[in-house]
């Protein structure tokens, strides 16, 4: 009781302060700025890039609020989250860009300013730090052609996922598409940085984007409930739709694969709700989306190749990419190669990716090509698709 009417009394203090006749000014009176700048000691990276927007994300040594900065030509803008009317503070930085037009070049700057204390009244500060100017291009329904390499499976081994990333032609690949189990389970941040995202951002620099397809081993660990703020989507969702020329890509999320009331979850999972959100969302994207009906190839990528666990063991899923047309579908989760020609079951091209493999996909609107190699360099196969539609 006697803690509660101390702060109450200060409270009450720090109010006075601010409405007492002769001290309304107080109010303007300036905070402390201190001499100490935090350091950005994670990327910045993009995640998700699409045609009009990006999520770009980077980590400070300390607590910190960030913006960007975005160069289009001579034009600059600044754009700075915030959260129910407050600007975040942390040590993580998520800033997402909407508005951008397609197939256009731009630069940012990442910022972050340090946040000494989070007073109530007057939050000491300190001073502000940037990363070097880096480029990107967003995607264009209108381009020509594309290009993106993809890996999978790569469950936290550094050394694999060293040998993959120097295979990948980064001045030609417009994109790297990751289809999941990066780790065995996730349990915490530094394991998130460690075991992936840090090799991985290494390779891909700054002006190259991630796109992700959740894994079932992602929705494991004491830290699964927090990954998705490290490959944050414009979307806010683990499964989305890019427009990428001639090729229209749908990254899904196929959950776990096992169900719900298995023991080993212990009832903590709620996939199936999830997963019929999932589909809704995928049936207005394949009847309603201009670029999708008109896309050359219909590309979908995905962790499990059989749509992960569901009631109807997918039956729907299947049933709606034959109706729609998809051209292929790329998975991991077998975690060795195999691939499956059209039959009256799927009427689609189905290339499941190897743990140590790397696909590059590329794309115009006549053809679409994946070739498959492995981290010896030896071809594992070649899919050539023509144009159908």
């Amino acid at each position: 009781m006697k803690h509660a009417q101390t702060a109450l009394a200060s409270l009450c203090l720090g109010l006075a302060v601010l409405t007492a006749p002769g001290m309304a000014g107080a109010q303007s009176e300036p905070y402390k700025v201190f001499d100490t700048k935090p350091v950005i000691t994670e990327g910045p990276y993009l995640s998700a890039l699409s045609d009009t927007a990006v999520s770009v994300m980077w980590m400070t040594d300390a607590p910190s609020h960030a913006k960007l900065r975005l160069y289009d030509g001579d034009k600059v803008r600044e754009i700075e989250p915030q959260v129910d009317g407050l600007v975040p503070v942390g040590q993580r930085h998520v800033v997402t860009v909407t508005g951008l037009e397609p197939g256009k070049h731009y630069s940012y700057e990442a910022i972050a300013t340090r946040v000494v204390k989070l007073k109530p009244y007057w939050p000491d500060k300190g001073l502000s730090i940037s990363c070097a100017p880096a480029t990107f291009t967003t995607f264009s329904p209108q381009q020509a052609k594309i290009s993106f390499s993809v890996v999978t499976d790569t469950h936290e081994d550094t050394a694999r996922i060293g040998r993959l990333m120097k295979m990948v032609d980064w001045d030609s690949t417009d994109a790297l598409l990751h289809l999941g189990d990066a780790f065995h389970w996730v349990d915490s941040e530094e394991q998130v940085w460690s075991k992936w995202l840090r090799p991985t951002v290494a390779a891909m620099g700054p002006g190259k984007p991630l796109l992700f397809a959740r894994g079932n081993h992602e929705l494991r660990g004491a830290y699964a409930r927090q990954l998705a703020g490290y490959v944050p989507t414009p979307e806010g969702t683990y499964y989305y739709s890019r427009a990428m020329g001639p090729v229209h890509l749908l990254v899904l999320d196929t959950a776990e694969d096992k169900p719900d009331d298995t023991n080993v979850y212990a009832q903590l999972n709620r996939t199936v709700p999830y997963r019929e959100s999932e589909l809704a969302w995928l049936r207005g994207e394949v009847t309603g989306n201009r670029h999708f009906a008109k896309a050359p190839f219909r590309v979908v990528a995905m962790h499990q190749a059989d749509w992960g666990w569901l009631p109807d063991s997918g039956a729907a899923w299947t049933a709606l990419a034959n109706q729609a047309g998809v051209d292929l579908v790329i998975a991991g989760h077998d975690h060795a190669f195999s691939y499956h020609a059209p039959d009256k079951t799927h009427a689609y091209h189905t290339l499941i990716l190897g743990q140590d493999q790397l696909a590059r996909v590329d794309a115009t609107d006549r053809t679409l090509t994946v070739k498959v190699v492995s981290d010896k360099g030896v071809t594992a196969h070649t899919l050539t698709i023509p144009v159908r539609r």
